[in-house]
């Protein structure tokens, strides 16, 4: 009878040794809450998102969906919780986010769509995948892909000939920071799509992208 018991402490504590090991019970693999962007972080991204619709006269936005009938979070050019509907010319990027807990069985889900005004070409996800803006992003880092998407949206117009790419800017004399390292950088991660959108998007809109992405690193590690 003791031995028996024995045993079945031991193996007791192994299985939990290697749940414990495997994360079965980590409670952030139960977390299913979608992340959103810090207010001066959304505020960075409102303002270069201005920016576009200022030389464009299109009101760029962009929503993120949990399954629920109202945006987890949104914004547009003309501010937070501002839909870029407001204006007569529009697009919109909105993410649909699906986090399941580690005993569902269903996996983690995400998509992207673009809504445009009438008058605006329709812009497919596959034209979002191409700039880096897929599945694998949006799960791993959803609020800079979103973020990154929604200022990849000026730059798709641009290619379609929709639009000009804007006047590139003075350079700053801010000096350059690092951006950690590459495995865990979303910009790092997504250089060739930076490279590919500096082919039709003018040096001031790939500004606009890549400014955000630096900043928003900047102010995690700080």
């Amino acid at each position: 009878m003791k031995k028996a018991i024995v045993w079945t402490t031991v193996i007791a504590l192994v299985a939990f040794m290697i749940g414990l090991d495997a994360g079965w019970w980590s409670s952030s693999d139960n977390d299913t809450t979608i992340p959103t962007l810090s207010e001066a972080d959304g505020n960075d991204l409102v303002a270069r998102l201005a920016k576009a619709e200022k030389a464009h006269g299109i009101c760029y936005g962009w929503e993120v969906d949990g399954g629920s009938s109202k945006p987890v979070t949104s914004g547009s050019s003309r501010g937070i919780d501002i839909s870029a509907k407001t204006c007569g010319r529009y697009a919109i990027l909105t993410t649909d986010i699906n986090y399941t807990s580690a005993s569902s069985e269903s996996e983690d889900s995400a998509s992207v769509t673009v809504r445009t005004s009438t008058d605006l070409p329709y812009l497919f996800s596959g034209d979002l995948s191409r700039v880096g803006v897929d599945t694998a992003a949006l799960l791993e880092e959803p609020t800079t892909a979103t973020a990154y998407g929604a200022l990849a949206l000026p730059l798709l117009l641009v290619e379609k000939g929709v639009v000009q790419p804007l006047e590139p800017e003075a350079a700053s004399a801010q000096p350059a920071t690092a951006i950690g390292h590459p495995g865990s950088d979303f910009a790092a991660s997504h250089r060739g799509a930076i490279i590919s959108l500096s082919i039709f998007g003018g040096l001031a809109l790939i500004g606009l992208v890549v400014g955000f992405i630096l900043r928003r690193k900047r102010s995690q590690e700080g």
